[in-house]
């Protein structure tokens, strides 16, 4: 109840001073360019890692890429970039 609580504290004050939720509440951001590239914001560490697929996680839950040939570009400690043939991106929690 407390992390709830917590939640929607930081949503009415990111609502009320109009500040991206994304950051007042830790949330992923994901930037798709085509099928060839996607990048993540906010992501906790790598969970597994092949060619055919990499599942980030992040706040609540996980991010699944899956696809082709797919590496890691680069990451740092918030940001991770994938390129390849990506077929499907979703959010497991």
């Amino acid at each position: 109840m407390r992390g709830t609580r917590g939640k929607n504290w930081r949503q009415g004050l990111a609502d009320m001073f109009e500040l991206p939720q994304d950051i007042m509440l830790d949330l992923p951001r994901l930037t798709v360019i085509g099928n060839g590239q996607c990048s993540f914001e906010n992501h906790r560490g790598i969970i597994e890692y092949t060619e055919e697929k990499v599942r980030l996680s992040v706040n609540g839950g996980e991010i699944v890429i899956e696809g082709g040939s797919l590496i890691i570009r680069y990451m740092t400690d918030d940001e991770i970039a994938v390129e390849g043939n990506i077929c499907r991106i979703h959010y497991e929690f």
